[in-house]
């Protein structure tokens, strides 16, 4: 994060799961461009160091426990925010149970209903349903508010294995549609980004290409430089959109690999 800049200023940003990966990257970015910034998550210590790193280059930002998960702390977390910052303008729903994502690969016949519940509540049922719920009264107070809902190319393709995260991303789409009709009289936005081929520190450095892909592997600042495009007055003609962020990936017609599948959770 270098230099301040001002796309962003009087907006309080909350941004779920933001403690690593595409989320943190958002929070970072956002600060730089002058949001205070609500950076939430499960592990405080990790919490910590994103808002540290904030605070250094001149940004402002808090750590504040969530677990999307529960409806409870959805709940008392956004409530925290607003006491802290004063109001909420901006929602950016991120978070979702990528480890259990990553270790639960199987046919769909194979799922525990656990295992399906635990996807679906993670990713969407607290991570947008909760989210935007306990955000709306927030979200209709504040100028230029908007919510990011962060999906996936796995929204629009199918891959093998992945069936409760493919559901649970193209519900996150499809949702962020009725966000945007049910928002427009109060003044909400609601855009979505679909994110392919990410590399979310699993050891690849996004910067290569190859094998007749269009381009190199995604990294998380190139999620974080479209967040803040939607999130900004920039955007405010911008609502309901689905905006493909994933380097040419639902397009390049190539068989895509079990590595990249999983390269496409975010």
């Amino acid at each position: 994060m270098s230099g301040q800049g001002s796309r962003l200023q009087g907006k309080v940003a909350l941004v779920s799961g933001s403690t690593r990966g595409i989320g943190r990257s958002i929070a970072q970015h956002f600060a730089a461009e002058g949001a205070q910034v609500a950076v939430t998550g499960r592990t405080v210590e990790r919490g910590n160091k994103v808002v540290q790193f904030i605070r250094d280059a001149g940004g402002e930002a808090e750590f504040f426990p969530l677990d999307v998960t529960s409806e409870d702390s959805v709940r008392s977390t956004i409530d925290a925010v607003v006491a802290r910052f004063g109001g909420l303008s901006t929602l950016v729903n991120n978070a979702a149970p990528t480890d259990v994502v990553a270790t639960t690969v199987k046919p769909l016949h194979e799922y525990t209903t656990a295992e399906w519940d635990s996807i679906l509540t993670g990713t969407l049922t607290g991570n947008v349903f909760w989210a935007s719920k306990y955000a709306w009264p927030h979200l209709i107070s504040a100028e230029g508010a908007s919510i990011v809902n962060i999906s996936s190319g796995q929204a629009i393709a199918g891959f093998k294995g992945f069936g409760a995260y493919g559901a649970a991303k193209s519900a996150v789409a499809s949702l962020t549609r009725s966000l945007a009709v049910e928002g427009g009289p109060d003044g909400i936005r609601a855009n979505c980004i679909l994110v392919g081929r990410v590399v979310s520190g699993r050891g690849d450095s996004g910067h290569h290409t190859g094998g007749g892909r269009l381009t190199r592997i995604g990294n998380p600042m190139d999620i974080a430089y479209a967040a803040t495009y939607l999130a900004s007055d920039e955007a405010e003609f911008a609502t309901g959109s689905m905006v493909t962020v994933d380097g040419g990936f639902s397009i390049n017609g190539d068989a895509v690999s079990d590595a990249e599948a999983a390269l496409a959770i975010s």
